[in-house]
Parts: C-alpha cells; structure tokens; sequence
C-alpha cells in the first residue's frame, strides 16, 4: 500500500469514528433530554393526584368511621344520638365527586379502585337506610347485609389506598 491510500483510508477511518462519535453524542443528549422531560412530567403529575386521592381517602374514611358501629358484630344494634342518614347521603356524594376525580387522575389501577370505592359507598349507604326503615321481623336480615356491607367498604377504602400509593410511589422504573 503507497503513501497516499494509507493517508486517504487514515482521514476516511477518522470520519467515520469522528461521525460515529457525533451521533452517540447526539443520542446521548436526546436520551438525557427525555429522562429529564418524563421525570418532571412524573412530577407534575404526582401532585395533583396526591391532593385527589387524599380528598377521597378523607372522606371515605368519615363514612367509615360513621358506619364502624355496623361492622363489629350483626348481633350488635348501634344507637345514635341523631338521625346520621343526611350525614351518610352527603359523604356518599362527596365520595362520588372524589372517586370521579381520582379515576380521572389515574393509573387504571387507582382508577378502577377509585370506582369500586364508590360502588361500595353508594351500596353501604342503601344498606344503611333500608336498616333505619325495616320493620322488627327484618332488623336481623338487615344487620347482617349491613354488617357484610360494612366490611366490603371498608376493604375497598384499604384498596384504594394502597393502589393510591403505589401510583404515587412509582418512578417510571417498572413496566
């Protein structure tokens, strides 16, 4: 090989490194641009879920704890002070409003937690009324719907909010 092929192959082997290093800078920077854009975007997102989920959790918790002396035992007959059914009907609607929020603010599996949370506070409280307006011979099938209704809910309020946490928690990593 002469002088001059071996200086054209040297200049066409440093082009095609030098283009080659370009490019893997290139992709490097595209990458690091996207990290950056998906972490921030994750970030914008974790906040307004975290406020969604926590009215939901708030006032899933006040119809769970207003409906707690049903889930002890069916034996058992809870007496209140006043009538508590406009209370319940207010934070089954309140409950609605946020579980819609929080199925809109996602992942799907807050979303269909979100959603069954509702289905459960709409059903507790029709237990809950059909309790206040049986008669004597039906007080005994009555608590015992309500008493497993109760229960249902309060699983729901769980699941919701270890789904809700797990959305929060995740950083991208998985999937």
């Amino acid at each position: 090989m002469d002088a001059g092929l071996a200086a054209v192959l040297g200049a066409l082997a440093g082009s095609v490194a030098t283009i080659g290093a370009a490019l893997a800078t290139g992709w490097a920077q595209r990458e690091g641009a996207r990290i950056t854009a998906r972490a921030e975007h994750r970030r914008e997102r974790r906040e307004p879920r975290q406020s969604v989920y926590k009215v939901l959790i708030s006032e899933a918790s006040q119809l769970r704890d207003s409906s707690a002396p049903f889930a002890v035992h069916p034996d058992l007959y809870p007496v209140f002070e006043e009538e508590p059914e406009a209370r319940w009907r207010q934070l089954v609607t309140a409950i609605k409003e946020a579980s819609t929020d929080a199925a809109l603010a996602g992942p799907p599996e807050v979303s269909e937690a979100a959603i069954s949370l509702s289905r459960g506070a709409s059903a507790l409280l029709a237990e809950l009324c059909v309790y206040n307006i049986v008669d004597e011979d039906g007080q005994r099938d009555a608590r015992v719907r309500l008493f497993l209704q109760s229960q249902e809910f309060d699983s729901s309020v769980t699941v919701f909010i270890i789904a809700a946490q797990a959305a929060l928690d995740d950083d991208g990593s998985r999937k």
